[in-house]
Order: C-alpha cells, then sequence, then structure tokens
C-alpha cells in the first residue's frame, strides 16, 4: 500500500471520520484516500484556518479528538492564528498536512514547518520514513487526547506516494493505548487543612471552572454550597453551571457588577473547582480580599493570576475531591447559613440592572436591549457561541438564561474565530439548533464561511452585534483622550450579504427587529444572518470599569 492509502485507513480507525479541511495539492492523495470510505464525512471549508478552528469547535461539543487537513507551506501557515487559539484552548485536533519534498527548500511553497508550529504551541509529527506512517498517526491521536493540544502529523510529498508494507488490518488505535484520566484522589492532610478552613468559613464562594461541569462534579459542588451557604459563581468558560440556584452570582471577576463585588468583600473562603483562576477571574487580585483560597485541580500545582498560590491547594479530580470535602464535613455536622439569606437573595436579584443611560444614535440600539430580547427570544435548548471584543461583554453579562451548551472562543483574544467555531459545533450538534454572536469587525474576518454554513444547511442563527467600529478600540481610544472615529469602519448590509452566500439576511434597528428576526429564524430552515445595527455610546460595565475608572 501506499502511504497515502495507510495513513487514511489508520486515521479511520482513530475514528477521525469528520474532516475540516481545505484542498491543495499536498494532501491530494490523501484526500482522496480517505473520502472513499463511506464512514467519512469531508467539510470543505474556505479558509485553511477556518477549518482548525471548525474542527476545534466540533472537538469541543463532541469530547472527542477533531480532525483539519491543510496543504504545506501557505496552507499551513494560515492556520497560525487558529493553532495557538486550540493550543490555549487545550483543545486536541490531529492536523494532516504535507511538505514540500525533502532536500527542496528553494520550492517557493518551502517552509520550516515544524518551527512554525513549536511556536504556536501545537505539537509535530513528521513522517520520514514510510514504515513510520502508521505509528505517527497512533501518535498524534495519543498525544492529542493525553497533551490536550493540537497535533500537526506531516507526511512530505516525496514520503506520500512511497510503499509501505503496512497492509492497516492490524493496526492499534491510540484509544487502546489510552486508558483515559484516572480519578485522582486528594492527599489526606492536604484535604483535612482544606476542611478546616471551611468549617471556620462564614461567608464561603465555591467557584466552577471548566474542570467542574461534568455532571457528578455539579451536583456534589451543589450539595456542599447548600451544607456551608456558600454562593456560586464560575469563570468565563463554565458560564451557567448551576445557574439555577438563586445563589448564583454569575461570573467571577471581571464579569460581576459592583453589587456582587461588594457581596465578595465579606467572602472568607474560596472554593475553585476546575478554575485556572487568571487575573481576570480574579480582577486582578483585588476580588475576595479577606479569603483564603482552596484550589482544587488535577494538575500538581497551578499557580493564580496573582502569581501566588493558594492558601490550600488539592491535587484531585472534581467530583472525587468535592465528595471527600462534603463527607468529612457532614461527619463533623457542619451546616451553616452563610450567604444564603433573604438579604442576598434581594442583591443578586438586582445585581445586574444596570441603570446608566446612553445617548442612543437614531437608527441604532442600546446594546442591553438587545441582549435582553435575544436571551428571551431564543428557546434554553439554543446553545451559544460566542468570542471577543466589546460587544461580547454585553453577552457574556446580560444572557442568563441556562441553555444546553456555551462555547467561547476568547483563549487568544483574537477576534474573527467565531464563526469557523459555531460551524463546527453546528456540525457536531447534528441538526440541532445555534446561536453565534460576533461583532462587525470580526465577522468580516471569516465571513467567507458563509458559504460553508450554507452548503451545510445548519441551523445557525448569526447575529452580528454591529456598532461600525472595531469596539474595544473604540473605547480605548476613546478614554484616553485619542480620536475614536480613527476605530471606525462602515459595515456592508450583512443582511444582504448572507443572502449573496445562501443564508437568510435580515436588518434589525429596534428591539421589535430582532424579536422578529428570531421568530424568522426559528420558523425557517438554514441558517440565517441577523444584523444588529447597536450604538457606539452604550458602554459595557466592564470596559466603564477598565478603561473609564468607573465602578459599576
Amino acid at each position: 500500500m501506499k502511504v497515502d492509502d495507510v495513513v487514511a485507513s489508520a486515521f479511520v480507525k482513530e475514528g477521525g471520520t469528520t474532516i475540516f479541511g481545505l484542498l491543495g495539492d499536498g494532501q491530494v492523495g490523501w484526500w482522496a484516500a480517505i473520502a472513499k470510505y463511506p464512514q467519512v464525512k469531508i467539510i470543505d471549508a474556505r479558509d485553511e484556518g477556518a477549518a482548525l478552528t471548525m474542527a476545534e469547535g466540533w472537538a469541543i461539543t463532541t469530547k472527542k479528538v477533531g480532525v483539519a487537513s491543510c496543504t504545506h507551506g501557505p496552507g499551513l501557515a494560515r492556520m497560525f492564528t487558529s493553532l495557538i487559539t486550540a493550543t490555549r484552548s487545550h483543545t486536541p485536533v490531529v492536523v494532516y498536512t504535507s511538505k514540500t519534498a525533502l532536500n527542496n527548500e528553494a520550492h517557493v511553497q518551502f517552509l520550516d514547518q515544524e518551527r512554525m508550529v513549536n511556536a504556536t504551541g501545537a505539537g509535530y509529527i513528521e513522517v520520514l520514513k514510510p514504515d513510520f506512517a502508521e505509528t505517527a498517526v497512533r501518535q498524534a491521536f495519543y498525544r492529542a487526547r493525553l497533551e490536550q493540544r493540537p497535533i500537526v502529523l506531516c507526511v512530505p510529498h516525496d514520503v506520500q506516494h512511497m510503499n509501505c508494507e503496512s497492509d492497516g488490518d492490524d493496526y492499534q488505535t491510540s484509544a487502546s493505548m489510552f486508558a483515559g484520566q484516572q480519578r485522582i484522589r486528594p492527599d489526606v492532610d492536604r484535604l483535612n487543612d482544606a476542611v478546616k478552613i471551611i468549617a471556620a468559613s462564614k461567608k464561603p464562594v465555591v467557584l466552577l471552572g471548566r474542570g467542574a461541569m461534568e455532571a457528578r462534579a455539579k451536583e456534589i459542588a451543589d450539595r456542599l454550597a447548600k451544607r456551608i451557604g456558600a454562593l456560586i459563581n464560575t469563570t468565563l468558560i463554565a458560564q451557567g453551571t448551576l445557574c439555577e440556584s438563586e445563589f448564583h452570582a454569575g461570573i467571577s471577576g471581571l464579569f460581576a457588577t459592583k453589587a456582587v463585588m461588594e457581596l465578595y468583600e465579606e467572602t472568607d473562603c474560596v472554593i475553585a473547582v476546575g478554575a485556572g483562576l487568571n487575573t481576570r477571574t480574579l480582577e486582578g487580585g483585588y476580588l475576595y480580599p479577606e479569603a483564603k483560597i482552596i484550589h482544587i485541580d488535577i494538575q500538581p500545582h497551578i499557580m493564580m493570576g496573582t502569581d501566588k498560590g493558594a492558601d490550600c491547594y488539592l491535587q484531585g479530580d472534581a467530583a472525587a475531591t468535592l465528595q471527600e470535602i462534603d463527607d468529612l464535613l457532614a461527619k463533623q455536622g457542619i451546616s451553616q447559613e452563610g450567604y444564603r439569606t433573604a438579604a442576598t437573595r434581594k442583591a443578586l436579584r438586582d445585581a445586574y440592572r444596570d441603570p446608566t443611560e446612553f445617548e442612543i444614535e437614531s437608527g441604532t440600539m442600546d446594546p442591553r436591549e438587545a441582549m435582553r430580547v435575544i436571551d428571551d427570544k431564543l428557546p434554553a435548548e439554543i446553545g451559544m457561541v460566542m468570542g471577543g471584543g466589546h460587544s461580547f461583554t454585553f453577552s457574556a453579562m446580560l444572557l442568563k438564561k441556562k441553555r444546553s451548551h456555551h462555547t467561547y472562543v476568547t483563549s487568544f483574544g483574537c477576534i474573527g474565530q467565531t464563526l469557523p467555531a459555531a460551524i463546527g459545533v453546528g456540525v457536531a450538534l447534528e441538526g440541532k439548533a445555534l446561536a453565534h454572536l460576533a461583532g462587525d469587525g470580526g465577522t468580516m474576518q471569516n465571513v467567507q464561511e458563509l458559504d460553508t454554513a450554507a452548503r451545510l444547511g445548519l441551523k445557525l442563527l448569526f447575529i452580528i452585534l454591529n456598532d461600525e467600529a472595531y469596539g474595544a478600540e473604540y473605547h480605548k481610544l476613546k478614554a484616553s483622550g485619542r480620536d475614536a472615529n480613527l476605530s471606525q469602519v462602515n459595515s456592508p448590509d450583512f443582511g444582504a450579504v448572507g443572502r449573496g452566500f445562501g443564508c437568510r439576511g435580515k436588518l434589525a434597528m429596534t428591539v421589535e427587529d430582532v424579536a422578529a428576526g428570531i421568530d424568522e429564524f426559528l420558523a425557517g430552515d438554514g441558517p440565517m444572518v441577523l444584523d444588529i445595527k447597536l450604538s457606539r455610546n452604550a458602554i459595557s460595565i466592564p470596559y466603564r470599569r477598565m478603561h473609564y475608572g468607573q465602578d459599576v
């Protein structure tokens, strides 16, 4: 068998049967070989970086290893931003690519690919001889799972066409070698230290991160919080976890309101579960000024965003560690009211009301009103994909409904990634409806992928929060006394653009328009673009706090 055929067979055996890619001459043979398998679904993207981000969205949703493919040189180079983003979000993806013929660095498409990939933080495996081909595929999928990051698998152009002795029948998959994550039990002495801190606390907070989103961990965290009278909050990535609790305080840190932060001034213990505790989650170290921090994670140790270690760090599985803590507290008869009072309930009920008034320009609307309509009109079973920018800070704070899932594409702080991520999530959801929110600037960076969404017939509502500017830069310029108009860029009619790509499209300048647009989406099939014209004068609470010095 040729190497192309052997590698294609190995990918199929690894379960890599949903492939996001853009075809180039470097992977023509492999692409043709794997397309022969009836179980393989190839998603043709319009940009290589978008293809990888689609695979990332698919992997996050399915909890499997995503697969992307591109040609060598310029094709792989266009994946640079997406490789960094997927690496920072710890998403397992295998990228199949090629390389110009060995010892031909004068080729116009030559690139030192290994150096480039290493710079992104992703892994790199290269097949230099035919007999290594199957092992390379197995290593790529194994490492993607183990290291939770993208692995680029490179098969040089001349190696692809060589003969390989394997016939593929006795291929051992990486899954047979990967036993999965064991439930690590915490050290007994540290566990007892944590229980002492919790037992002595009067106003505790349970802070849930990505590592605490599994059903069993959520169940025990809720039970523990009730036992000790704790507020519940989350990191951005874990938004919505246990939000049904009346003592849920929202997202910790940057996206908390002044009223919630005032509650945190009384906090004497924070139990952080599977949370990175970066500087945004801890509001630069100013949040929880009197609290002792108990940090639970499966990693041996993680420094907080304050460059300090927790007062008590417990290496352990989220569910197993929470269960042991709850059992020990139960044995000691620990049960307290803590924050769970009528006064706290009232404070939380009113906490996210923003009374600040802004002058709203004609033909635009207040983004806060747009968020309320979106949250109210979109059913809870419709998940959300969101990215970065000023508009994102409104959606993160004001979309409160418990949804089937949230996906954030913010791990590298870049824009333009959310549409392809939403397409990957949509493919994984297999026909279920999905909403995606992005700013107008980020939309223009990957707008061509509306064609991909239309070809796939995805039930995707693409909501564009359109202030006709790069909103983050607009407010940074304005707050520093510079010319904010430098960030203004007139946008096209995105509804018309969507229709040109085969989607439905609607322009919204009032809350009634937004409501009607959502109704139209729900009543029809396929993707739809909803272009919401927003006022630039309305400033989100986090931006007022960060750039204008207003404590809101």
